[in-house]
Order: structure tokens, then C-alpha cells, then sequence
């Protein structure tokens, strides 16, 4: 009994202390970089990142505000590459669409959202933003309005407001058009 006394009053300090205790800000810091500091270039067909003077692409997160100083777009880079989640909020800082990247293209699970924080639609997507499988469709209350399938082909809606918008320019929004299915679309 003494013995057992001895040890707990001996090893208990050392194995509570001898561990380092991390705040939330190091577990999951990253370094962030405003998109005003950063330039694009294209490597190996691939664009990428860096930091402005920098030859190493960046990694951690960039982000860009809205004239208001509001953020505007949260996303993680990995080695100048999107990779990772990606959020774009309104000026009045709610979200309006939450998503991931991978290899610098929008794909898998998104939400999005009305300015008000309501949630306003979730799906996947596939190759930069084509709409692929059942989404759901809400009001601005939250009430589920419409539920829609797009199959494994998918949607272009998406990839059509971004075109239109002049963010994509036509040769890549052609390669999304050819690799996906969609010539009829040309």
C-alpha cells in the first residue's frame, strides 16, 4: 500500500507536467497571406502561389477582404496549390459558400448560403464546380424548397455564371466542357 502511495505521489507530477500543452492557435495555425501580397504563376501547367518576392510557392492560408474590411475568401494552399477548405463570405461576414479544393479546383461537399446565414443550398461537386448528385435547395427561413438530382454527368450552371462572368477564360472553361462530357455544349 505504501509502495503504490509512493509511486502515485512520485510519478503522478512527472507524467501530468512532462506532456506541453498547445493552445488552439498552434495546433492549427497556419501562416496567412493577403491575396494583395501574393502573385500567380504558372508552373508546369499548373498555377500557383507565392508570396510577392518569394521563389517558394506559399503555403497556408490566403485571403482577401471586401472593401469594407470584411473578409471576402479563406482558402488553403499547399505548396502555392489549392488544396484544402475554401470559404467565401458576404460583406457582412456571414458565409456564402463553404467548400474544399483540391489541385486548385472547387470539388467534393459545398453549402452555400443566403446573406442572412441561412443555409440556401448543399451538394457536390466535381472538376471545378460542376454540380454532380442529389443537392438540396432551401428558402431563406430554412425550410426545404426543392430537392434535385444531377446524376454522375452533372450540371454546369455553375461553371456557366463563372464563364459568363468573365472568371474562367474559354480555353479552360472548353477543357471542362470536352473532359466532362458536355461537347454538344461547345
Amino acid at each position: 500500500m505504501q509502495i503504490k502511495i509512493f509511486l502515485i505521489l512520485i510519478l503522478f507530477p512527472i507524467i501530468t507536467f512532462s506532456q506541453k500543452t498547445l493552445s488552439m492557435d498552434e495546433v492549427i495555425s497556419q501562416p496567412e497571406l493577403s491575396m494583395n501580397d501574393a502573385t500567380r504563376r504558372n508552373t508546369d501547367g499548373i498555377y500557383r502561389y507565392y508570396e510577392k518576392g518569394a521563389t517558394k510557392p506559399f503555403t497556408g492560408i490566403l485571403f482577401s477582404n471586401h472593401p469594407n474590411g470584411q473578409v471576402d475568401s479563406w482558402q488553403q494552399y499547399i505548396d502555392g496549390v489549392g488544396e484544402g477548405e475554401w470559404i467565401n463570405y458576404y460583406d457582412n461576414g456571414n458565409y456564402k459558400e463553404v467548400g474544399n479544393y483540391v489541385k486548385n479546383r472547387v470539388e467534393g461537399p459545398i453549402n452555400k448560403y443566403y446573406r442572412n446565414g441561412q443555409l440556401k443550398a448543399e451538394g457536390t461537386y466535381k472538376d471545378w464546380r460542376i454540380r454532380i448528385g442529389v443537392w438540396n435547395y432551401y428558402d431563406e427561413s430554412g425550410k426545404l424548397t426543392r430537392t434535385e438530382d444531377y446524376g454522375d454527368k452533372g450540371n454546369l450552371i455553375d461553371v456557366k455564371a463563372y464563364y459568363n462572368r468573365g472568371d474562367i477564360p474559354y480555353s479552360w472553361y472548353v477543357q471542362i466542357l470536352r473532359k466532362n462530357g458536355f461537347e454538344d455544349q461547345l
